[in-house]
């Protein structure tokens, strides 16, 4: 997807450091491979925000800052949900996930995506669906009110 720079594990994703030295965090479960995979491509948004803020000779400048949480969330859900929840990306990548997770190698291309894109409630905020993530980000909001 782009990134170039350091993966690591740890309990929770997170994205850090500068424009020249941008690393990631992942968590994976070995038996729930799309989590880890979902959690990787949402890293990766923010961390391609970072390296392509404004550098050189505008490095702390206002220009190249980043412009909000906002702004910075909607380019790792744009990565999450835009590219790693679409059918071309999987169309790409189900070949090398079935190399690597047999259990996936006997399904169709529809059902592997069905799989990809299951709508289904979670209370984990970095687990959840397109459609109850907004949900923990509006509930989160009004409680830090």
């Amino acid at each position: 997807l782009g990134f170039e720079g350091r993966l690591d594990k740890s309990l929770h994703p997170f994205t850090g450091g500068t424009a020249s030295d941008v690393r990631i965090t992942t968590r994976y479960d070995p038996k729930d491979f799309i989590s880890g995979v979902a959690g990787l491509i949402h890293e990766t948004g923010h961390a391609l925000y970072e390296q392509n803020r404004p550098a050189g000779d505008n490095l702390g400048m206002p220009v190249s800052e980043a412009l909000s949480m906002g702004i910075h969330e909607s380019q790792s859900l744009l990565f999450e949900r835009m590219i790693g929840q679409s059918e071309e990306f999987w169309t790409y990548f189900q070949p090398m996930v079935a190399d690597t997770f047999e259990f996936t190698k006997d399904l169709s291309k529809e059902d592997f995506y069905a799989a990809i894109n299951k709508v289904e409630k979670n209370l984990i905020r970095v687990d959840a669906d397109e459609l109850t993530y907004p949900l923990h980000i509006i509930i989160r909001f009004e409680l830090e009110q």
